[in-house]
């Protein structure tokens, strides 16, 4: 009729087994992940004599615990090993090689190929602190002679340094230098030099070093070797040696501060969403340039467009070609204009236009590919001079639609920019007339920009404007057109390289703006200041070009920030896809963010980051977005020159590219251009019904595109475990605490949590089967037999479950004869030396029919049975009559206050329905919530 009793007992224990007393929180030693510190110097503070390893550490900014190496002897100890190695540093945002080679080689000739933490990590180990707040700076630790024996310790003071960064090649300015004990004020992280010799340190690449980075000495540091052993490294017979160098931090953090989480659970988290570093496949591309010639304007791509599932390249290019060493059949003359398959990457050999120059600038819509360039004829066709629509199908000039762009005075004629809104088609270049339409219009005599009807090519007469020289990049919005250039003029007035007009019609400058205060990057050359790339994203507004500048100003033109690079050239082309802007340059190596000025970038710029030929900055803050860094290179270090995002998460990038990522042991060609596909930056679906389980917790899978998951276990406020299996057993809980799961993917996207599950650990005080003092022979009780100091001795003992009538007791109480008496009394004691190491008590109670409980002669709760004083012939409300009602257990939860420390009496009173009543039933537990 009910459960065994020793099943009940299963389920009214907690959830972890239960101990004498409450066990102390573990302390943050750093051996598990459970008990992971905030740094090592808080475990140094609390085990001083914890040995140099690994350990597990934990910041809210890292979210969950990662091992690190950490030493605990140098200096007091407390430090962490953020990257080691000798020649060959990167000196990238995103470390090198892994971090598990960091910690599990911290050093030894095994560690002489360089590794490093990432960027997001160390500043998670920051947990927000600042790299020039760190009390005793950055710790470099460099071999001083061949052997590894002998090492010299500096320390990096940074003058004005927020989150880290591995660019140490980039200069950041150091407000101090310890060598050796020794303080020296000021220098750099690029080349710090007093003696030349041990008192120099640089960390440029150097062509007698074979371009390789590291923590190098000057001409008078002796003892370097080629030795593949040598902990102090030189190329040939340079000098100046590499030696093995390891570097350390030690952020003081002894407590922080988790963020409550709410009873839903976390909200999902994401990545920005980011294109890929890696280049996907492109079977086809394009080769060759058109009568040769080099340098930035004899270029294989200059402009592409995507229209449906077709991607238009154009340029001066000569063939399409597939892979790198093609067959005869796969190298196709088809110059300037091609098209492929946006998902393939395969050639469209339908498209066959023939053009006879260079396609400058492309556009696509309402069914047509507009093309813009310095052909004067278009398949052969009349009126197709600059500028033609050609059907995306076959290439073929579009019937009723004519253009035609010519130039009446010195130069050659170009179409470079175009762009639609509404109803128009937007052109700029080097050109002095237009007509077009269907019939042909006259020509309209406007200089180097111009509108036309997007359906069949008339151009606006009202929108006639005399930019004095070339219009390079434009871009139309609903209510303006962006124009930069190399013009000083605008229908005779002033104008620095940048104008922005009105839609409407006729074109006006708009008032109010501070377009033309926008700052060059030098002012010595005015012909150094054109502009060849600008973009509106949002109310931002992105330009760049002369001198290698890409900046950043509200729509009312008042600037917000910029970026100067250094090595290579100007920025050139800008895009935006999924709220990250692009730029692109024919550029590598650094960019300064945050900079002004060019050849220097002077000392106010906020950080410096590795590039390679594109960028990524949030298009509403203006961050530079330094986990981006494509493995990508140009045939003649041009770069992209033009940026596409496709519609479908890539970004296509033109010029004359020829190299891709590393796959397979080999670098993917590329014809020309090359995309980036969007990197996974969607989280995984939320796992559900977070349930206890056995001895731990267990949950339902979540999924995920990617086909793999694994979780994280939260404890209160903090991950404590991430497992790629079902369930958990958390083995150093302690007291009651909040649990939350949720999935991760290998991108590290996180799923919003699981709601809450509330696990109180419980001990048991009283259990189900204990012995009980009864009595039941009709005799009035009265309200003393409740009490601590009533005298029981006279009564029967038993373990329960008490009563008669189920054959299922421990204890069978006589039933006696029919009118039976309606009450019986039960008592024990329970011992609890110290109340104050408990919450609630829940008492767990099976009864037949009703029942009150009493602590310590108070009542704490009652059962089945009415309101108001309770006397010995009070009627139970109802007869239970179900193995259910019978067996199910009533739960009583009881502050610990009802407790006294020592000696505590628990007293029953049951009572039947009737006197006829053919059973009864009775069994209490008590177990406290450990706190």
């Amino acid at each position: 009729m009910r459960l065994p009793l020793f099943a009940l007992s299963a389920i009214l224990l907690a959830l972890f087994p239960a101990t004498a007393q409450a066990a102390a929180p573990p302390p943050p030693d750093g051996t598990s992940a459970v008990t992971a510190a905030p740094s090592c110097w808080a475990i140094k503070q609390s085990y001083p004599s914890s040995p140099d390893g690994i350990y597990y550490l934990q910041t809210p900014a890292l979210v969950a615990a990662q091992q690190f190496y950490c030493d605990m002897t140098t200096d007091g100890g407390g430090w962490v090993l953020l990257g080691r190695g000798r020649q060959g540093w990167e000196f990238g945002y995103g470390g090198q090689k892994s971090a598990g080679d960091v910690r599990n080689t911290p050093t030894g000739t095994a560690a002489f190929a360089p590794a490093a933490i990432n960027g997001d990590t160390v500043n998670g180990l920051l947990n927000g602190g600042r790299v020039d707040a760190l009390p005793d700076g950055v710790r470099i630790r460099r071999a001083a002679n061949q052997a590894g024996t002998s090492w010299q310790e500096l320390r990096w003071k940074f003058a004005n340094r927020d989150t880290w960064s591995w660019t140490f090649d980039g200069q950041h300015a150091l407000s101090s230098v310890k060598a050796n004990a020794v303080t020296y004020n000021g220098g750099n992280t690029r080349d710090w030099n007093l003696n030349n010799g041990s008192l120099r340190l640089f960390t440029f690449e150097w062509n007698n070093h074979g371009w390789k980075k590291g923590f190098s000495y000057g001409s008078g540091m002796a003892g370097a070797s080629t030795s593949a052993s040598s902990y102090l490294w030189q190329n040939s017979t340079e000098g100046h040696p590499i030696p093995f160098t390891q570097v350390f931090i030690r952020p003081k953090l002894t407590t922080v501060s988790y963020p409550a989480i709410p009873d839903t659970g976390t909200a999902a988290s994401t990545n920005p969403p980011l294109v890929s570093n890696a280049t996907s496949p492109t079977p086809w591309g394009v080769t060759g340039v058109v009568g040769g010639g080099g340098g930035e304007e004899n270029i294989e791509v200059q402009a592409m467009a995507v229209l449906g599932d077709t991607l238009f390249v154009g340029g001066e290019f000569e063939f399409v070609q597939k892979g790198a060493n093609p067959v005869p059949a796969d190298k196709i003359a088809q110059p300037y204009l091609a098209a492929f398959d946006v998902n393939t990457g395969e050639w469209i050999s339908s498209f066959r236009p023939a053009l006879n120059g260079t396609v400058w600038s492309l556009e696509a819509a309402d069914g047509k590919v507009f093309v813009g360039g310095e052909f004067t004829s278009a398949n052969g066709e009349a009126d197709t001079s600059g500028l033609v629509a050609l059907d995306p199908a076959t290439g073929a000039v579009v019937p009723g639609w004519r253009a035609n762009v010519v130039k009446k005075n010195a130069g050659a004629l170009r179409v470079r920019a175009m762009d639609i809104q509404g109803e128009w088609l937007y052109v700029g270049g080097a050109f002095t007339h237009v007509k077009g339409g269907n019939p042909m219009s006259l020509e309209l005599w406007t200089e180097n920009a111009a509108r036309v009807r997007l359906s069949d090519g008339r151009p606006d007469s009202t929108w006639a404007m005399h930019f004095d020289a070339s219009v390079i990049e434009l871009d139309a919005t609903q209510d303006r057109v962006y124009f930069g250039g190399r013009f000083k003029e605008l229908d005779g007035q002033p104008v620095k390289n940048v104008a922005v007009l009105q839609t409407s019609s006729p074109p006006t400058r708009v008032a109010g703006l501070n377009d033309q205060n926008w700052l060059p990057s030098q002012t010595g050359d005015p012909n150094r200041m054109y502009r060849q790339t600008i973009l509106e994203v949002g109310d931002r507004v992105w330009m760049g070009g002369a001198e290698h500048d890409f900046q950043i100003y509200t729509r009312a033109f008042d600037r917000m920030s910029g970026n100067i690079t250094r090595a290579g050239g100007d920025f050139q082309a800008a895009v935006e896809v999924n709220g990250i802007v692009y730029g692109s340059c024919h550029c590598g190596g650094l960019v300064w963010n945050g900079a002004n000025t060019w050849p220097s970038p002077g000392t106010n710029w906020t950080d410096v980051n590795q590039i390679t030929f594109i960028g990524a900055w949030d298009s509403q803050t203006g961050k530079y977005l330094p986990n981006f860094n494509p493995n990508i290179d140009a045939r003649d270090g041009e770069g992209p020159w033009e940026l596409v995002n496709d519609g479908k998460g890539c970004l296509w990038f033109g010029g004359d590219m020829n190299r891709g990522s590393w796959v397979n042991g080999s670098y993917q060609w590329l014809g020309g251009f090359g995309r980036l596909c969007s990197a996974d930056a969607t989280a995984p679906a939320s796992p559900s019904n977070l349930r206890q389980q056995g001895a731990g917790i267990a949950w339902n899978a979540a999924t995920d595109d990617s086909g793999i998951v694994r979780y994280e276990v939260l404890r209160d406020d903090r991950v404590i475990a991430n497992v790629n299996s079902l369930s958990f057993t958390d083995t150093t809980a302690s007291g009651t605490h909040r649990y939350f799961v949720r999935a991760i993917d290998n991108a590290g996207n996180r799923s919003a949590s699981t709601p809450v599950l509330l696990v109180q650990q419980t001990e048991t005080l009283l259990p189900l089967g204990a012995t009980w003092k009864w009595v039941h022979d009709g005799v009035d009780q009265g309200t003393a037999w409740k009490e601590a100091g009533f005298d029981d001795s006279a009564w029967a003992a038993g373990a329960a479950e008490l009563g008669f009538g189920d054959n299922d007791e421990t204890t069978v109480i006589p039933a006696g004869a029919t009118p039976r008496p309606m009450t019986a009394y039960f008592r024990t004691t329970v011992d609890v030396p110290n109340p104050s190491a408990y919450g609630d008590l829940l008492l767990d109670l099976i009864r037949d029919d009703g029942a009150v409980v009493y602590v310590n002669g108070v009542e704490v709760g009652r059962d089945n049975l009415p309101a108001g004083a309770i006397t010995h012939s009070t009627a139970a409300l109802a007869g239970l009559q179900t193995n259910a009602e019978e067996r199910t257990p009533v739960r009583f939860t009881v502050p610990s206050s009802a407790l006294v420390a020592g000696t505590n009496t628990i007293a029953v009173e049951m009572h039947q329905a009737n006197a006829w009543s053919a059973d009864l039933s009775f069994a209490l537990s008590v177990a406290a919530v450990v706190n």
